[in-house]
């Protein structure tokens, strides 16, 4: 599963696009290489876009095992772009079990995202992370 990350420092953001097959292991070896990314903070707000997941594998237990080691803050902003229910339902796990409701957002639209974290739509499409933009 390629998993391609940005920070975005104008926008105080951590933004990461999944794409293809995830799986329990793919999401807790892109976790622990979030904090070598250039320009990574514990307080950047983060936006997860996973509408090209093809395949998501990714357990409940996988998910609480991931929300045990996140390295963010618990007061940073969430948002969550899902393609399907599931995605939904897990995103929906990890958010509860790593900051309160008040802090995360998920959406199928990237643009309500990017409105609820009150950052610019064109901004986040103009970083590297969405070099294929005729996938979205």
């Amino acid at each position: 599963m390629p998993i391609k990350s940005d920070v975005i420092s104008d926008c105080n953001l951590f933004l990461a696009r999944a794409t293809g097959k995830v799986d329990d292991t793919n999401v807790v070896n892109f976790q622990s290489e979030i904090v070598s990314l250039a320009g990574f903070k514990p307080t950047l707000n983060s936006l997860i876009d996973a509408r090209a997941i093809t395949e998501n594998t990714v357990s409940s237990e996988g998910m609480l095992n991931l929300s045990a080691d996140t390295p963010f803050d618990v007061t940073v902003k969430r948002a969550f772009v899902v393609p399907d229910e599931k995605t939904s339902i897990l995103a929906t796990l990890f958010a509860t079990t790593t900051t309160d409701s008040e802090h995360f957002y998920i959406t199928y639209n990237l643009e309500d995202a990017c409105d609820w974290l009150g950052i610019d739509y064109e901004t986040v499409l103009a970083s590297p992370v969405y070099q294929d933009k005729d996938k979205l």
